[in-house]
């Protein structure tokens, strides 16, 4: 009997826990064709930060050694809120960046964000970029 309540509970945690909306829940959403229909280049991987984690140097290096085929590194930070916020950084070749950033598990984030960085030399060198949302 016990075991039968325990589960019914759990059941229902379950089900209730999707019913977050408004202000403040993580809200998902449809990935952008631009995003989906971008040039395919090699891979750098894809790094999961925590909260206050950098980049590790050898991930940021297969970018920055990648300007004549190009390369994409997917890195997946916590916002303030600790929230997942996936950004795809894409070493265009023969020159220039784009950022790809993924807002829509975070509460507060606004979608899809694209940079594009034509000046770039480096992952903390980007030089002026502009930026639409997609």
């Amino acid at each position: 009997m016990r075991v039968l309540a325990a589960l019914l509970t759990a059941l229902c945690v379950l089900a209730l826990s999707g019913c977050v909306t408004g202000p403040g829940a993580p809200k998902g959403g449809p990935t952008p064709q631009g995003f989906l229909d971008r040039e395919e280049l090699p891979s750098c991987g894809t790094v999961v930060l925590e909260q206050g984690e950098e980049v590790p140097t050898g991930d940021i290096a297969c970018l920055e050694e990648a300007s004549v085929a190009g390369a994409e590194l997917a890195v997946t930070r916590p916002s303030t809120e600790g929230d997942p916020i996936t950004q795809y950084y894409r070493v265009l070749p023969g020159g220039g960046w784009q950022i790809y950033t993924d807002m829509t598990r975070d509460r507060y984030g606004e979608g899809w964000w694209l940079d594009e960085c034509p000046d770039a030399l480096s992952m903390s060198q980007l030089g002026e970029c502009t930026n639409t949302r997609l």
